[in-house]
């Protein structure tokens, strides 16, 4: 729920992308090019590695859709990505996807989708504060938006590539 309400926050207004985001992202998201703006941070107050934020903006700079991927370790190497909440104290890297309508209303809710694909987020190269990764995740849909939209139930993210700066948090 903590996790819900901060995303909700964060997402409750209109993002100034030179501000907020830093870096390149991209993947596939059902076979069709995905162009989110990332983010990264310390995973605070959980100390649990950091965290990667992927929102990608409507025209307007609402976001309409944001990817979680969370307690990453710190470290060169491929993480794979559980069914886990970012305030579960654990040793697994987790991940969820939220649809949102008109940058502040929940829609549909995705966790991972375990035991039938390869989910994971590899860390390739760190310096300073910049940092690389590529993944991959397929989600299942778990929570439908109350307003109609066209997002199906199952949501894959092939080729993902992230380059970005960790920011800690205040």
């Amino acid at each position: 729920m903590l996790f819900l309400t901060s995303v909700s926050l964060i997402s409750c207004s209109k993002q100034d992308s030179n501000d907020y985001y830093w870096g390149t992202a991209s993947a596939q998201l059902n076979g069709s090019s995905w162009q989110p703006e990332p983010r990264a941070t310390t995973n605070k107050p959980y100390g649990q590695g950091i965290d990667f934020l992927l929102d990608r903006l409507d025209r307007n700079g609402f976001v309409v859709e944001d990817l979680a991927i969370f307690k990453i370790p710190v470290q060169l190497g491929r993480h794979p990505i559980s069914k886990t909440e970012i305030s579960d104290i654990d040793s697994l890297s987790g991940a969820k996807l939220f649809t949102l309508i008109d940058g502040d209303v929940l829609g549909d809710v995705y966790h991972p989708l375990e035991g039938s694909t390869d989910n994971f987020l590899e860390i390739t190269k760190m310096e300073g504060d910049e940092i690389w990764a590529e993944f991959q995740i397929a989600f299942v849909k778990v929570s439908k938006s109350p307003v109609a939209n066209n997002y199906p139930d199952t949501i894959r993210l092939t080729q993902g590539k992230i380059h970005t700066r960790i920011i800690k948090p205040e």
